[in-house]
């Protein structure tokens, strides 16, 4: 919106979305009249003008006599085209196979594909409920924070050049196992030509513990120990085997996925697998598994 008084020529830039208001100096009238490029302006008989559209506007005043007064002078009305920018979001996780209760780390790529600077960017990327945030680095612009009610990260870059890009990386701590759908968007405050890449999702399949139910230390090279999947991915691990009668036939604080069921029956036993990362709380997995030579 602009304030244009009419004693003097003006010429008034707007963006293209936008107005201005153009005000008649002759107060007091009883009614005006406005024309746009030579032509009256239909139903506009107050002393202002919205205007949002191109061209030369001149005004005249009516006093309650009914005499006109001379027209003013012209106001040119500039309509440039709107500002535009681009903006694209991107987000991955790393490419490490991720087990639960495990820290991994996602990268957010904003960039300006143009044709204008961005400004006033906001990210925006909510955590589901099987992350935990751990820590967010600093981004290369800007300022990110995290808002604990609604598990949020908010990114806020003021202004984001044409052709460059931005980054932010996110640390979170998987829960659980399973699939996990993580979406962030991005918005400017300049008209974007191409919203289908302001949302980027990121799918990653947060593993378990991957357990045999039989094994076949036979010595023919297949199949031979008692392997679990993804138990290198945790660095505290205890397995107990323990027979139909209760009694513990092996133990170990360690597990290197080696063992063969040296001395014992074929048949079914009893596990317990104890996993963690760091302090975490211990993970616990029980089942039986079968020894088939």
């Amino acid at each position: 919106m602009g304030h244009v008084a009419s004693d003097e020529r003006q010429t008034i830039t707007i963006r293209q979305g936008s107005s201005v208001v153009l005000y008649a100096s002759s107060a007091g009238a009883a009614s005006y009249i406005w024309y746009k490029d030579g032509i009256l302006v239909q139903g506009q008989n107050k002393p202002k003008l919205i205007t949002a559209t191109a061209g030369i506007y001149k005004v005249a005043a009516i006093n309650k006599l009914g005499c006109t007064s001379d027209i003013s002078d012209e106001i040119e009305v500039i309509v440039l085209p709107q500002l535009s920018a681009d903006v694209a979001i991107t987000k991955r996780s790393e490419s490490k196979i991720v087990v639960s209760d495990q820290v991994f780390e996602y990268y957010l790529n904003v960039r300006n594909n143009g044709s204008d600077d961005a400004t006033q960017l906001a990210i925006k990327d909510a955590l589901p409920e099987n992350l935990s945030l751990e820590n967010l680095n600093q981004p290369t612009d800007g300022v990110a924070s995290y808002d604990q009610l609604s598990r949020t990260i908010n990114w806020n870059i003021p202004l984001l050049p044409n052709g460059k890009f931005a980054e932010l990386v996110i640390r979170v701590r998987s829960k659980q196992s399973g699939m996990v759908s993580n979406t962030a968007t991005v918005s400017a405050a300049e008209f974007d030509p191409n919203l289908a890449n302001n949302t980027s999702t990121d799918k990653k399949e947060i593993s378990g513990l991957r357990i045999p139910n039989v094994f076949t230390p036979n010595g023919d090279g297949k199949n031979e120990t008692f392997y679990i999947e993804h138990l290198e991915s945790f660095e505290s691990n205890e397995v107990t085997i323990i027979n139909r009668w209760g009694s513990t036939v092996y133990q170990s604080n360690h597990y290197k996925n080696d063992w063969t069921a040296t001395g014992l029956t074929d048949g079914t036993y009893f596990y317990v697998i104890r996993v963690r990362n760091g302090t975490a709380n211990w993970q616990d997995y029980k089942g039986y598994v079968t020894v088939i030579r």
